[in-house]
């Protein structure tokens, strides 16, 4: 949509294609009985987001939402996050030797940000791919105490959406981006994210989508590109020929594609060895009385990043007028994959969340009135595994154009949606370019 938004600025037609049956991708908000809302996908939009421009211009309500650090489960204790910055939170979370040595790590991957914004990479950074984030942060030389090191962890783990273990050192120092220094401010659309995506679709204008229409094939051509799509309610089939095509496709779903000719090999090595993390979303609706446990420690201790089967415990809304309190969890790694998989039912993993708050707060699970479940495909976040990057010559390679056809979206640049968001301005100043050139 972001693609379509800017060929629509430069003056160039396009026809959007998408399988399922509404857009936004990760962007989607649930509404429920008593006008109760939550996320069910993405939560925020972190400052910088090109997308944050094009919610400006279609006058889209935004309000703050929560700093980069939330509130964090360390040692079985709370540590809430009620202080007025980032800094007075970590002095109430570490000693003072723990927070220096904190300030001089977090300093260094500050100064690794900065180069990383100057391609082509010299080999010290590139070599960082080699070895796992926990890997680099727990090396002696900076010094960092278990719990300055758990800290990393669980405030870093839901933003790529698996475990630190199973992401490159270059990559999860990007995404460290959010939280270094003063760290980042974000911000969420007051009627909830999936505002956007229908705002967006009104501006494109609704007759240059088709919903329900699964890409089977791409066919390039020395002077265009032929797609054939299959409408999954009507199985008919329509072929569309184009200038050019733009894929965002997640790269782990390329393989349902034909290609004539095939993709290169470089290409599909690429592709193949993209990781990814998972996320699984649960509303539970709680009685009134079970609000004092979040409160119990201050009026703004929500989120709270647990590391547990409970995830990140977001609060929904939920107006005075409605006789629950929503909660939204996005439950990540290891459970969020578990919980994905069909071989679990719902039943088990409504055990497994009311064992996580219970843990975390004895005698809360007596205060759920039922859940809500919302299973993502398990690799519903874009991840560069060790031995990868989204900065190594594979990813420069997606980010090439293989000849009429070009790849965007989130699994080309980075983990958010303010890279998708970037991959568009990419792609569509790579067909300007190249028209101009014709």
């Amino acid at each position: 949509m972001a693609t379509a938004w800017h060929l629509q600025k430069a003056g160039i037609e396009f026809q959007l294609l998408e399988m399922s049956p509404r857009l936004g991708g990760r962007m989607r908000t649930a509404s429920y009985p008593d006008s109760g809302t939550a996320e069910i996908g993405l939560e925020e939009f972190w400052e910088g987001n090109p997308l944050l421009e094009i919610m400006r211009e279609l006058k889209l309500p935004l309000e703050k939402s929560a700093s980069s650090f939330s509130s964090v489960v360390l040692d079985g204790r709370i540590h809430a996050f009620t202080q007025e910055t980032n800094t007075d939170f970590l002095r109430s979370v570490l000693s003072g030797d723990e927070l220096r040595s904190f300030q001089a790590w977090d300093a260094e991957a500050g100064r690794i940000q900065e180069r990383l914004r100057k391609p082509p990479l010299p080999a010290d950074l590139l070599s960082l791919k080699d070895q796992s984030f926990e890997a680099w942060v727990t090396q002696k030389k900076f010094g960092l105490s278990k719990k300055a090191q758990q800290f990393i962890r669980q405030q870093s783990e839901p933003e790529y959406g698996t475990s630190w273990t199973r992401i490159s050192a270059l990559d999860g120092i990007a995404e460290w981006r959010i939280f270094q220094g003063k760290g980042m401010q974000s911000f969420h659309l007051v009627r909830g994210n999936q505002t956007l995506a229908e705002a967006m679709a009104e501006h494109l204008g609704r007759s240059r989508i088709l919903l329900n229409t699964q890409v089977t094939n791409i066919q390039s051509r020395s002077d265009h590109v032929e797609v054939i799509a299959t409408n999954t309610a009507t199985s008919e089939q329509k072929i569309f020929r184009a200038e050019h095509v733009v894929s965002t496709i997640p790269l782990f779903r390329l393989n349902e594609i034909q290609f004539s000719p095939e993709l290169s090999t470089r290409r599909q090595e690429a592709i193949q060895t993209q990781g990814w993390g998972s996320y699984f979303t649960a509303h539970v609706f709680v009685d009134r009385a079970a609000e004092r446990f979040w409160n119990a420690l201050g009026p703004e201790t929500l989120p709270i990043l647990t590391g547990s089967s409970i995830g990140v415990v977001y609060e929904g809304y939920s107006p005075q007028t409605a006789g629950y309190r929503l909660l939204n969890l996005l439950i990540t790694g290891d459970f969020g994959e578990a919980f994905n998989a069909r071989t679990i039912s719902f039943d088990a993993v409504g055990g497994q969340i009311r064992a996580g708050f219970e843990k975390l707060w004895p005698g809360f699970s007596k205060h759920i009135q039922r859940m809500t479940f919302y299973r993502y495909h398990p690799r519903a976040i874009a991840g560069w595994p060790v031995g990868r990057s989204r900065f190594d010559t594979l990813s420069e390679l997606m980010r090439t154009p293989e000849g009429r056809l070009y790849f965007a979206g989130d699994f080309t640049e980075g983990t958010h949606s303010d890279d998708a968001a970037r991959s568009a301005l990419r792609v569509v100043g790579q067909i300007v370019e190249s028209r101009k050139k014709r």
